[in-house]
Order: structure tokens, then C-alpha cells, then sequence
């Protein structure tokens, strides 16, 4: 019973901000049904429906963090497991539809427990790392195509009492996916660079061990990373034909981030480009261009915090490196290797440009001048501000996470910004204000953050494993 509240109190422990925003979202849901003049209910579900939607998030997260085959032979874990998986959904699916069916009646209830099992099922798989998810996405863009006269045809079926039923049998379905992705059969995969820049189908930054990609994921990245090690083969030749200075920066730009060129480039262009036109077809012309260009700029910039996220990791094969350059201090070696990471602004700025311009394309095309010079504009400046900003990253996770969010709200307000600017002040008056702000940020933080990083002591440890892993 111990082990099982442990296990329930996981997602809790691991990310309270987060549990501490949700309460608030579903609170305020709450408070603006209770202060209006009519109910207004759809604002309680809809608040009500995305604080539950992360909180299951949460619940995958943590369950992610502990899937490892071996924990399966552990005396009682499969049960123990069982047992906090009963107290969430009696907490946070059944209770609720319990409140549904007092407040609203025993329908409303009944379709609120096969749409919410539904929801859960799908935010444990989102979190799973499985591409699965995906297709629910696909559904609700096909949905928007649907020809009127197909949706009279399937309103019986939509308005059915059996539907909920279906929601269920659906749940089962992906949670049994979630399941076999987190506890696979067989040997896992090698691991990757540290460095590596993510794609929209690998959960997280720099991970330990690669997750397992589709067929077609695999040859993108292996069709890249034969670009890299012919790249890394000449480089090194050229070097050892003529040292000099650049080519040893180059050289170890290719050895520290094989995938910044023009093959990774493009993989990351077509995964990502995947996401943001699936993102910018599901929201149709409802969504705002301004808004699409801020997310796909965050798309761009996300490659640039694998530097902070995988240098952890990195530092053991580091020793190599070390005596390969044999710098004169301690302080040369590491100004080498910051210097190096600029070998990652390339990447981010092209991005920006083929992510914004995708989505002008896709929402409103008149806009692309305005479109093309804010990207011009900010793009720079905002890599390299990123950059510094990821460099120094802090140990502890609540900092780290802290400095992400406000990095990632930083990149987007910024955009948005600075795109209401040129539109209101036109690209003179608008943007050189723009551009002396920017780029006086993103000198001062990346040249602090330089002078930090270098004078940072220099470890050779591999990073410190995490309690219980």
C-alpha cells in the first residue's frame, strides 16, 4: 500500500508548479461560472477539460520516468502500479463524471465518462513518446474537411447512448499502446549524440537512450547522419593537411553537432513542418498569423537547448577531446568548445525563416513581406539570446524549467511583438527599435553568458543519477 501511494503521489511530487497551475485553471473555470450573471457552462468544461488534460500529461511523465523492463520483476510493482492507476481514475475520471451527473443528469455524465476516458487514454500516450497520438490529430483535421451533408449522416450515431461505450473501448486501446511503448520487448536502441537536435517524434531533449522511431524517422536520420560523417571524414582530412584555427573550429562544430548541416536541416524541416501544418489545418482560419509565426519560431529555436541539455551527458567523452587539442589552460579549452556551439545559430535562423513562411502559406499569404522581414529582423537576435539563455542551464529542475518557460515565452512575445510593430510602424520606425533592442540583448546575454560558462569549473563526470534511478 506503501509503494502504491508513492506511485500515486509521483506525478504530484515531481512537478508542483504544474499542479499548482492546473488547480488554478480549473479554479478559474470554477469562479467565472460563480461571478456571471448566466452559468456558463462551457467555460467550466472547457477549464475543467484542459487542467485534467495535463494533469494525465503529469501522470504519463512520471510513469515514463519509471518504465525500465527490470521494474517489472520488482516484488509487487505491477500491482502496486495497478492500485495508483485505480486511485487516478477514481480521482480524476470518475469522481468528476459523478459531478457531472449531479449537476447536469445522468446523459451528460455518461458521454463525459467515454469522452474524458478518451482524453486521459490519449494524454498518457501523447507523453509516451509514441507517434500514435498523432492520428487523433490527423482525425480532427479530416474532420474539418467533412463534407455537411456526411455529418446529417452520422449524427444518430454521434448523438447515440453507445458512443460512450466506444470512447472506452477506444481508451483500452490506447492505453495498451502507451503500455508496449514504455515496456517494449526486445533490446533497446543505441544511443544518439548528446547534442542531437529533437524532432516532434522523440519525447524530450537530448535523451539518454534513443526512443524508437518509425521505419521512415530512421532513414531521415540515417541518410543525415551519413551526410555528417562524410562532412566530419573531410574536415579532419583538411585540417590535417593544414592546421589552422577555422578549420579546427570547424572541426569541431562537425564533431560536436553532426547534425547542423544541410541534410539535418531538411529532417528537421520536414518532421517539424509536419507538426506546424498539421497544427495550422486543425485550427483553420480561425487561427491568427501572428500567433502560428510565434509558435513556429519557438519550433526553430528548440534545437538550441540541446547544448544546455546534453553537455551533462557529454562530459565524459570530453577527456578525448581534451588531451586530442591540448589547450595551454583549462579556460582556452572551454572558450574552444563555446565558441564551437555558435555552429548551432545556422540551423535555428533558417528555421525560423522556413517555419514562418510555411505558415504564411498555409494562413494568409498577402502577409508574407511583413512576415519575411519580422523573421529577418528577430530570428538572429533571437537565436543567439536563446543560446546564451540555454548555455548556463541550472541544476535543480523547477530552475531549469522556470528558465525554459520564460525562454520560450521570451521567443514568442518577442515575435509577436515585434510583428505588431512593422504592421503598425512599418519596417523603418518599427524595426530599427526592434533591432537595437534585440541584438543589444543578445550580445550582452551571449557575452555574459560566455564569460560564465568559461569560467565554470571543468568536470569530467558523467552527470549525477537521479534518486530511485
Amino acid at each position: 500500500m506503501r509503494a502504491a501511494l508513492k506511485l500515486a503521489l509521483l506525478p504530484l511530487r515531481t512537478a508542483p508548479w504544474a499542479i499548482v497551475a492546473i488547480v488554478l485553471m480549473i479554479g478559474f473555470g470554477g469562479v467565472l461560472s460563480v461571478i456571471g450573471r448566466h452559468p456558463h457552462h462551457e467555460i467550466v468544461l472547457i477549464f475543467a477539460g484542459i487542467g485534467f488534460w495535463f494533469l494525465w500529461m503529469l501522470a504519463g511523465m512520471a510513469l515514463k520516468g519509471i518504465a525500465r523492463k527490470e521494474m517489472l520483476l520488482l516484488p509487487d510493482f505491477p500491482r502496486a502500479l495497478a492500485q495508483a492507476a485505480g486511485a487516478w481514475a477514481l480521482l480524476f475520471w470518475l469522481l468528476p463524471c459523478v459531478i457531472v451527473a449531479a449537476r447536469y443528469g445522468l446523459r451528460p455524465a455518461w458521454m463525459a465518462l467515454g469522452a474524458s476516458a478518451v482524453g486521459a487514454a490519449w494524454a498518457v500516450l501523447s507523453t509516451s513518446g509514441s507517434r500514435s497520438g498523432l492520428w487523433i490529430w490527423a482525425l480532427i483535421v479530416a474532420a474539418r474537411f467533412v463534407p455537411q451533408s456526411l455529418w446529417v449522416v452520422l449524427e444518430p450515431a454521434l448523438t447515440s447512448t453507445w458512443l460512450p461505450l466506444a470512447g472506452l473501448l477506444l481508451a483500452a486501446l490506447l492505453l495498451r499502446l502507451t503500455w508496449q511503448r514504455l515496456f517494449p520487448a526486445g533490446d533497446p536502441p543505441l544511443p544518439e549524440s548528446p547534442l542531437a537536435a529533437p524532432d516532434p517524434m522523440r519525447r524530450g531533449v537530448g535523451a539518454g537512450a534513443g526512443a524508437p522511431r518509425g521505419k521512415l524517422v530512421q532513414a531521415l536520420n540515417g541518410w543525415s547522419e551519413l551526410a555528417g560523417g562524410v562532412r566530419l571524414k573531410r574536415l579532419a582530412a583538411h585540417y590535417h593537411a593544414a592546421p589552422s584555427l577555422v578549420r579546427e573550429r570547424a572541426l569541431l562544430r562537425a564533431l560536436l553537432l553532426p547534425h547542423e548541416q544541410p541534410r539535418g536541416w531538411l529532417v528537421r524541416w520536414l518532421l517539424f513542418g509536419a507538426f506546424l501544418t498539421l497544427y495550422a489545418l486543425s485550427v483553420g482560419r480561425d487561427a491568427t498569423l501572428a500567433v502560428v509565426c510565434g509558435y513556429a519560431t519557438f519550433f526553430a529555436m528548440t534545437g538550441l537547448n540541446t547544448v544546455g541539455a546534453g553537455m551533462p551527458r557529454l562530459q565524459p567523452s570530453l577527456v578525448e577531446l581534451y588531451f586530442t587539442l591540448a589547450p595551454q589552460t583549462r579556460a582556452d579549452f572551454k572558450a574552444r568548445l563555446v565558441d564551437s556551439f555558435l555552429g548551432v545559430l545556422p540551423g535555428a535562423i533558417l528555421s525560423a525563416f522556413v517555419y514562418t513562411l510555411l505558415a504564411t502559406v498555409l494562413i494568409d499569404r498577402a502577409q508574407w513581406l511583413q512576415v519575411l522581414t519580422t523573421t529577418a529582423i528577430l530570428a538572429p537576435p533571437l537565436a543567439l539570446g536563446t543560446l546564451a539563455l540555454y548555455l548556463n542551464l541550472p541544476t535543480g529542475a523547477i530552475a531549469r524549467m522556470l528558465v525554459v518557460l520564460v525562454t520560450i515565452v521570451g521567443q514568442m512575445g518577442a515575435y509577436w511583438t515585434g510583428y505588431a510593430l512593422l504592421g503598425h510602424f512599418g519596417p523603418l520606425w518599427g524595426g530599427a527599435p526592434t533591432l537595437v533592442l534585440t541584438w543589444g540583448f543578445a550580445i550582452g546575454a551571449w557575452t555574459a553568458a560566455r564569460r560564465h560558462w568559461i569560467d565554470s569549473s571543468l568536470s569530467f563526470d558523467p552527470p549525477r543519477a537521479k534518486a530511485g534511478t
